[in-house]
């Protein structure tokens, strides 16, 4: 791919994110009820403005919901970069979204979460870590999808 391509990469991007970011989040909702979703954007802000997130109403859950995008498309591009470098990512989305969802599953729980200003929270059960691998398994496929869509052909 070209320098000339880099808009086409960026938009591939930012919609991967964006459709990434959607499926995760949503299936959140239905995973976490009862929880509402602005409890639930609440403690995705809590990663930035720790415990006093839970009280911040629905601004709090719009700062969650920005961060939750902004890390999506961070993800995104990081798949992209990848599947430029091993174009079997974009002829097998599925395969490669589904795998790497669960790569993002792992660096979410390992590495961002702990270091965030997310208060502690106990193990989670077993179905909810499940649960939450299908979640990211969602995001992986959907971000991966719309990247392969987009980028397919250019890197033919």
């Amino acid at each position: 791919m070209m320098r000339s391509d880099f808009g086409a990469l960026a938009r591939a991007t930012v919609l991967a994110g964006l459709a990434g970011g959607a499926a995760d989040i949503l299936t959140a909702f239905v995973i976490y009820r009862p929880a509402t979703p602005v409890v639930i954007l609440q403690a995705v802000a809590s990663g930035l403005l720790g415990p006093e997130s839970f009280s911040g109403g629905v601004g709090a859950a719009a700062v969650g919901l920005a961060a939750h995008f902004v890390i999506a498309i961070i993800f995104a591009g990081i798949f992209v970069a990848a599947a430029l470098q091993a174009p079997v990512a974009f002829r097998r989305p599925v395969l490669a979204g589904l795998l790497f969802g669960v790569a993002v599953y792992g660096v979410m729980n390992a590495i961002v979460v702990p270091l965030s200003l997310s208060p502690a929270r106990p193990t989670p059960p077993d179905h909810m870590i499940g649960l939450g691998l299908l979640a990211h398994a969602f995001f992986g496929v959907a971000l991966s999808l719309v990247a392969a869509r987009m980028l397919r052909r250019a890197t033919d």
